[in-house]
C-alpha cells in the first residue's frame, strides 16, 4: 500500500483525557467497516496522523486490537488481519462457541423487553436481506447479535463476543467485485429469536451455532480468500 492517505476517511479525534480508549474505538471501527482494509500495512506515525493523536495512545490502543486479533504487530508498524481460509475457519469456530453460549444465556436471562427487541431485529434483518438491502441488513445484523450478547448479561462474554464478531467481519471485508449481496443464513435469526423468546436455551444455542456455521460455509463457497 502507498503512503497516500487522501482516500482514508478517518475523522481525527479531539483531545480527551482517555485518548487510548477513544483511539482504540476509532481504529476498531475503521478496521471492521473496511476503511482500513484487511492486509493493509500502516506505520505508527501514519496511524497517529490519521487519528490526530500522538504515537503513545496509538501504541496502547494497538495492544487491545492485537488481543482481539484485528491486527498483528510487525517491525515499525502493524498489519490489519488478513483473510485466508484457515483464518476464517478459526475466527468462526471461536464465534460459534461464544455466540452459542450467549444465545443459551440470553434465553435464560433475557427480560421481556430484551426479548421483544431481539424478535423485532430478527424480523427486520430478514426483511432487509430479502429486499437485498446490504447496508441496512449489516446494521440490523450487528444490532441483532449484540442485543443477544446484552441479554446474556455477562461482562466477560460481552467482551469476547465483541472481539469474535469484529474479527469475523474484518476477515469478510474482501469480496470479489462481481459478487452481489446475499445473506443466505438470515432466516435463522428468526429461529434464534423465537427460542430466546420461548426461554429455550438448547434451541437458542443450537440455532445460533447452526447460523454461524452456515455463514462460514457461504463465505467459503462464494469467496476465495486465499490459503488452504
Amino acid at each position: 500500500m502507498s503512503g497516500d492517505d487522501s482516500s482514508l476517511k478517518i475523522t481525527p479525534l479531539a483531545r480527551h483525557q482517555n485518548l487510548t480508549a477513544r483511539t482504540a474505538a476509532l481504529l476498531r471501527e475503521a478496521i471492521v467497516d473496511g476503511t482500513l482494509a484487511p492486509g493493509m500495512y500502516l506505520t505508527i506515525p501514519r496511524i497517529a496522523k490519521l487519528c490526530g493523536v500522538s504515537a503513545t495512545p496509538v501504541r496502547e490502543a494497538l495492544i487491545h486490537l492485537t488481543e482481539a486479533g484485528l491486527v498483528s504487530i510487525h517491525p515499525q508498524g502493524i498489519r490489519i488481519a488478513t483473510p485466508s481460509k484457515p483464518a476464517l475457519a478459526e475466527a468462526f469456530e471461536v464465534r460459534e462457541c461464544i455466540e452459542g453460549m450467549t444465545a443459551r444465556l440470553a434465553a435464560l436471562r433475557r427480560s421481556d423487553e430484551q426479548s421483544e427487541i431481539i424478535v423485532k431485529l430478527a424480523s427486520r434483518s430478514l426483511e432487509a436481506a430479502d429486499r437485498g438491502e446490504a447496508k441496512e441488513f449489516r446494521t440490523l445484523d450487528a444490532q441483532f447479535h449484540l442485543a443477544i450478547v446484552d441479554a446474556a448479561r455477562s461482562g466477560h462474554l460481552q467482551r469476547y463476543a465483541r472481539n469474535a464478531l469484529d474479527l469475523a467481519q474484518t476477515l469478510r471485508n474482501i469480496r470479489p467485485a462481481r459478487q452481489g449481496f446475499k445473506a443466505a443464513a438470515a432466516h435463522l435469526h428468526v429461529t434464534i429469536a423465537e427460542a430466546i423468546a420461548n426461554q429455550d436455551p438448547e434451541g437458542a444455542e443450537g440455532a445460533m451455532r447452526k447460523h454461524v456455521h452456515e455463514v462460514l460455509e457461504h463465505i467459503l463457497e462464494e469467496n476465495d480468500p486465499g490459503g488452504e
